[in-house]
């Protein structure tokens, strides 16, 4: 029983360990990302994100390497494009099941992610290692856009006239990163705003042609 016992305890402090350390990325990552919103890429420090976190700002430096990959890290944990497209976007049985996925997940990408891509868009510029997270944030969208719309075509989900190179062109018009940012930052639309005109817009294209 005492082998047992102390065989578990190593065990039991690793995981303990391991929850630690998540527990402190996940403060490091949510107090980064409010800096990154509220000041901007460049005026946000890593020993700003230690002072907000509550961490030394070598741990912030051991787990993250740099402030490019911290906001990398942001801008990944808020979900944009993070996720492969699984579910009813791509099982809907009908097409207005895939639509209305497909709607609810720009919906969401504008009320988690636009700030953040808002802040991509202008680090991009000054920033090269943000311009390359940026591109990669903006290649997953497109491939999600692009998976969604050829499983329509191949399932028979879409209208004889519509191609899947022609959904995918117009999702990423309406609801890619860039149209999110202009719309929430020029326009001041809220998500639900945004998911009720994508819904119809969608709808209305593919009925159209």
């Amino acid at each position: 029983m005492h082998s047992m016992t102390s065989a578990a305890t190593p065990a039991a402090k690793s995981g303990l360990r391991r929850e630690q350390v998540a527990l402190t990325e996940r403060r490091v990552l949510e107090a980064a990302t409010g800096l990154f919103i509220e000041r901007g890429y460049v005026a946000t420090s890593l020993l700003a994100v230690a002072e907000a976190a509550g961490v030394s700002p070598r741990t912030v430096y051991v787990r993250f390497h740099s402030k490019a990959r911290l906001f990398e890290r942001c801008l990944e944990t808020s979900a944009v494009g993070g996720q492969p497209l699984v579910g009813p976007a791509l099982e809907g049985l009908i097409l207005d099941q895939r639509l209305d996925a497909i709607v609810e997940m720009g919906r969401s990408t504008m009320e988690r992610s636009a700030a953040l891509l808002g802040v991509a868009a202008q680090a991009a510029a000054v920033e090269p290692e943000i311009a390359a997270v940026e591109r990669v944030a903006m290649q997953r969208a497109l491939g999600d856009f692009r998976a969604f719309a050829e499983r329509l075509e191949s399932d028979g989900l879409l209208p004889r006239a519509v191609t899947a190179a022609a959904v995918t062109d117009i999702l990423w018009v309406l609801a890619g990163p860039r149209a999110i940012v202009s719309l929430t930052t020029d326009r001041g639309w809220t998500p639900a705003r945004f998911a009720t005109w994508l819904d119809v817009t969608l709808r209305a294209f593919l009925r159209g042609r």
